[in-house]
């Protein structure tokens, strides 16, 4: 094989990206077991804060908000951001808005109106990753996991809360 073949055919197999939907799924249903016990004894509440301190003495506040709800599916606001604003050239609040599949147990990221396509061309206009919704669901399940472990609720119902 000659060696502008090898680069064509390395070429094609690198604009051939397969999502991997079985670490997609598995991550959807982790992100569904983190929530539930995020939101575990007080299921009723349509909303749930939390303050989260990490290393350096970072303050930070998770807030998880209820949105419309059907009898399969709920949809949720993650709302992330520092305790005490800073001036910095960068955004450092984060908003992403979750879907809960009650019937299969999955959560996944969506903007609010429409779902993420599993695999996008790359280079694309909107510069997204080729796999753009394995990694923001990545990123929930990190959001999720450093609550858990760093963080504790703010609601003044309970006076603790096991995870």
């Amino acid at each position: 094989m000659t060696d502008v073949t090898k680069a064509h055919m390395t070429k094609k197999k690198a604009n051939n990206y397969v999502p991997d939907l079985v670490s997609l799924q598995m991550l959807g249903e982790l992100n569904y077991r983190r929530l539930g016990k995020l939101m575990r004894g007080q299921e009723t509440l349509d909303a749930w804060h939390f303050a989260i301190h990490s290393v350096g003495d970072q303050e930070s506040r998770l807030r998880l908000t209820l949105g419309q709800e059907s009898r399969f599916t709920s949809e949720i606001t993650l709302e992330f951001g520092p305790e005490i604003e800073k001036e910095l050239l960068f955004k450092t609040t984060l908003s992403m808005t979750i879907r809960l599949y009650h019937d299969v147990g999955l959560a996944e990221i969506t903007d609010g109106h429409r779902q993420y396509q599993g695999a996008y061309p790359y280079p694309n206009d909107a510069m997204l990753h080729r796999d753009e919704k394995f990694r923001l669901n990545q990123q929930l399940a990190d959001l999720l996991e450093l609550c858990l472990k760093h963080g504790h609720r703010l609601n003044n119902t309970l006076s603790f809360q096991f995870a």
